[in-house]
């Protein structure tokens, strides 16, 4: 069974490559993925992880690279380095270099206080799969969980 039944796929570039709809974060060198609906918060998700020290990697569309070992997240060639934020208007701000993805974390409903653990095949990689509903203590909880990583 999909466990994201509703979520766009990636999408294959002429390159070998991959795009999917969703917005990436670094933290300490590891990537993560934020997928969910159109409006459900990705970008503010992103804009408070970097608020907390994270760094944008790509806003609302992200090229994957799962050609090497690992499945490295990277902005589209061409793209600026700039986030929506919405109702504010769009900013720039810093990005990563490509970074390899150590998550996919799902902006909706939850699984549980703890969760049996999920995983998602992106690009032919097996990653972790976190879900959690948009909230205040999101961004925290989830640059905590990378650096444990």
């Amino acid at each position: 069974m999909d466990p994201l039944p509703d979520l766009p796929r990636p999408s294959p570039t002429d390159d070998g490559r991959f795009c999917i709809h969703g917005t990436s974060i670094a933290v300490g060198g590891k990537g993560l993925l934020l997928l969910g609906a159109s409006g459900s918060g990705k970008s503010g998700v992103a804009a408070q992880m970097i608020c907390l020290g994270a760094t944008l990697i790509s806003d609302d569309l992200t090229l994957l690279d799962g050609r090497g070992g690992k499945i490295l997240a990277m902005r589209p060639e061409g793209s600026a380095p700039e986030m929506e934020l919405r109702g504010l208007g769009i900013v720039r701000v810093d990005t990563a270099d490509p970074t390899p993805l150590a998550a996919v974390l799902f902006l909706g409903p939850g699984t549980g206080r703890l969760p049996e653990a999920e995983h998602l095949d992106l690009a032919g990689h097996v990653l972790p799969l976190l879900r959690h509903p948009p909230a205040p203590d999101l961004a925290p909880k989830a640059m905590l969980w990378l650096r444990g990583r």
